[in-house]
Parts: structure tokens; C-alpha cells; sequence
């Protein structure tokens, strides 16, 4: 991709994308890019949609709510056989939580799954907020593909998934770091940590593996992105 493409905007679009493909952007995106950025017919645009790799388009059409493209040709092909990668956590306050969702995006996450537990200070969450932040990050790192975000699960419930999950449990002694632990995925508890029995819960159930992220004790969204790097290097 050459330099001056590079530097186009990039947008995420819910539609299938192959060359002449017509797509009329929603009020938002239409309302970005014709009045924030300026943009008018003729102009190029960068567009993916998790799916079918990134493509350039042009602007056909616009009006003050509504912009059209059509797709011209692809510049990067789809990765295959991503790796799966998913971050359980326990949800935070909103500024934070939108930090989290933001590094967690462009660390490479493939899953997020909300979990509730005793201590989770955020129950009310609005998924079509978190949806849409996951998809701005997206665009903004260069990402080809789109973290999915699941509805939350009780911590009860997380023996149900597939797989094997480390958990990260501070200051419990016996416990392996995390570089020492391999897993596609990690649970990170709320602020002010697990309860006790929580922990001893975790500690007996087969599919969950403890792991010790140091000995400094790390706010809820900075031990989310200590494992994640260990998890995704």
C-alpha cells in the first residue's frame, strides 16, 4: 500500500465488499465524513468489514445526511485462521472501561466477555456503546478484523466455555506468573478483586488456571493489559 493511500480515511462498513459493490453509508459515518472531514464526490476512502479484507472506494454521492461509495479494489487480502484470543473481565467505571475496550482492540483481542462478580462496580452496560467502540478502535489501529463483544456471563457460568482460562489472582502464594502459563484466554476480576470464595471457587474448577500477574497490586484495566501482552506476544 503505497503512502499516500495509507493516509486515507478508514471506515468500517456492514456490508459485503467485492469491486463495484454500491454502499450507502449511515447518518453518522455520512455526517463524519462529509462535514467533519470534508469529503465530496470523487474522493477515495479506505473500507472494511472484519470479513473480506481492506478495499479502496470513491464517493459517488453526497448530500448533508447521506453518502455513497463504490467499492474499486481491494488493497489487503483477509488474514486467515486468526488466532483466537479472548479477555473475560469484569466490568469497570465508564472512562476506564472505554480504556480497556481501546488497548484491549488494538492488542490483538479476538473476544470480550463482560463477567459479573460480587465486587463488579458496573452492571449496567450498554452493549451498542461498547459495539460501536470496539469498531472505532478498530478503524483507528489498522485492524482487518473486528473483536466480537458477547453479552455478559454470571462468573458462575464461566465454566461453560470452551477452553482453558487463566484467571488472574493477586498476592496468593503457590501461584505461577503468567509468562509461565499458556492459554487463549484470561479473566481479569474487578476492582477491589475477587471475594475469597470467588477465589477458592476459581482455584477448584477444571478449565480455570491461576496465574499471578506480579507483586504490585494493578488497577482492573492495567492487569487486563499486562496479561493480554503476555497472552498475545
Amino acid at each position: 500500500m503505497s503512502k499516500d493511500i495509507s493516509k486515507l480515511p478508514r471506515l468500517y462498513v456492514d456490508y459485503p465488499l467485492e469491486d463495484g459493490q454500491d454502499i450507502i453509508l449511515d447518518m453518522q459515518q455520512s455526517h463524519y465524513l462529509g462535514n467533519v472531514m470534508r469529503k465530496k464526490s470523487g474522493d477515495n476512502i479506505r473500507i472494511f468489514n472484519g470479513k473480506d479484507g481492506e478495499w479502496l472506494s470513491e464517493i459517488t454521492f453526497v448530500k448533508k445526511k447521506e453518502l455513497s461509495l463504490v467499492v474499486k479494489e481491494k488493497l489487503l487480502p483477509q488474514p486467515q485462521n486468526t488466532q483466537k484470543k479472548v479477555l473475560y473481565f469484569a466490568p469497570i467505571k465508564k472512562q476506564r472501561l472505554d480504556f480497556l475496550i481501546e488497548k484491549s482492540v488494538e492488542l490483538g483481542v479476538t473476544e470480550l466477555v463482560p463477567v459479573i462478580t460480587a465486587n463488579t462496580e458496573n452492571r449496567y452496560l450498554k452493549q451498542d456503546r461498547m459495539s460501536s467502540q470496539i469498531i472505532e478502535a478498530s478503524e483507528q489501529c489498522e485492524r482487518l478484523t473486528v473483536p466480537v463483544l458477547r453479552k455478559e456471563i454470571k462468573l458462575s457460568n464461566i465454566t461453560k466455555e470452551e477452553g482453558r482460562i487463566m484467571v488472574a489472582i493477586e498476592r496468593h502464594e503457590g501461584i505461577p506468573h503468567i509468562s509461565e502459563s499458556k492459554a487463549a484466554a484470561v479473566l481479569i476480576g474487578p476492582e477491589g478483586g475477587f471475594t475469597e470464595d470467588e477465589v477458592l471457587w476459581l482455584k477448584d474448577q477444571k478449565n480455570i488456571h491461576p496465574v499471578s500477574l506480579g507483586q504490585n497490586v494493578l488497577r482492573a484495566e492495567t492487569a487486563a493489559l499486562y496479561a493480554l501482552a503476555y497472552m498475545l506476544s
